[in-house]
């Protein structure tokens, strides 16, 4: 069964105090749900995690194995970011403006490193 990101993002999103950020991620939120379509798998099998140090940071993560796929939004945009580590690679970038190409980054990172 694949964990559904979208609603476990979701849940985190709607209790944060700090405005900024609850409204960084719901737009990130938005476009990983609108990317995904009800597919999951790359989150299959994933470890969870979520820590605040509102208003300044907000950090999702999802580990797989040696798997670690991050986003965190901080109270500066601009310094807000994507990444995805692996024995095989390290991949960041930025969540910057245009969220849709943001996410499609951000998965695409992820894909790279399944190997199943």
């Amino acid at each position: 069964m694949s964990a559904d990101p979208v609603c476990t993002m979701r849940s985190y999103i709607i209790d944060m105090e700090s405005i900024n950020l609850a409204e960084q991620a719901g737009m990130f939120c938005e476009a990983l749900k609108d990317i995904l379509a009800d597919d999951h798998s790359v989150f299959s099998d994933t470890k969870f995690y979520y820590s605040a140090e509102e208003p300044y940071e907000a950090v999702f993560i999802w580990d797989r194995g040696d798997v670690r796929a991050k986003l965190t939004f901080m109270g500066d945009p601009d310094n807000s970011t994507w990444s995805v580590v692996s024995p095989k690679a390290r991949m960041r970038g930025p969540i910057g403006q245009d969220r849709y190409e943001s996410c499609r980054r951000f998965l695409d990172a992820i894909g790279k490193t399944r190997s199943d």
